[in-house]
């Protein structure tokens, strides 16, 4: 499993069920949806996945990771939110995973003067991927991403002990400084949104 990263330099409150990475038990959904919180419609999600022991997005080290020795080495991503340019500048993408190019494509051509992107990367059981399966934004800002795991297709060989890496990358239709928190849930199931949520639904 690949370390963690260094947080963010938002607070990120991360509710993701463990289910989301297995192959096999009993799963249940976080729903760490905000109450109230109202349906975002418009955003633009690419999934890049990898069947190496290297996750498909890092990002290059910087000056404060330490030893001099490991400055080539690029730092695993977790979870990070993208605020600027440069910011984006920072992920590196590896050009052997799947859908690598398309997640590259997604975070350079952001505007983030109006919109930002939320990447959450982690091992999934080589027989599943992930879905983005709603997405919320709460009365005070913060987005909400619910993820959950599905079966991949009956055609592709996988074993159920064996994992892959997989990085989501979220096109967030607000810019990052019209927000101060971000909360992830998921589960095994994919379930419809809240009806309070799709009752308040909004394209920002």
């Amino acid at each position: 499993m690949v370390p963690p990263a260094t947080p963010s330099r938002r607070a990120l409150l991360i509710g993701i069920a463990a289910g989301l990475a297995g192959c096999s038990g009993t799963e249940s959904s976080t729903n760490e949806y905000p109450p109230d919180g109202s349906l975002v419609t418009d955003y633009t999600v690419e999934i890049a996945r990898s069947s190496t022991d290297a996750p498909p997005i890092t990002q290059a080290p910087t000056d404060d990771d330490g030893d001099a020795d490991d400055a080539s080495t690029p730092d695993p991503v977790s979870n990070r939110v993208l605020e600027s340019e440069s910011d984006a500048a920072e992920l590196v993408f590896d050009d052997d995973a799947m859908n690598a190019a398309a997640a590259r494509r997604l975070v350079a051509e952001t505007n983030y003067a109006s919109e930002s992107v939320f990447v959450y990367q982690r091992p999934v059981g080589e027989c599943y991927r992930l879905k983005v399966n709603y997405v919320t934004r709460a009365d005070d800002g913060d987005p909400n991403v619910q993820l959950c795991r599905v079966i991949r297709d009956a055609g592709i060989d996988c074993e159920r002990d064996a994992y892959d890496h997989e990085a989501v990358a979220v096109r967030l239709p607000f810019p990052a400084d019209e927000y101060n928190g971000f909360s992830v849930g998921g589960g095994g199931s994919c379930d419809p949104a809240p009806q309070q949520s799709r009752n308040g639904s909004d394209s920002a």
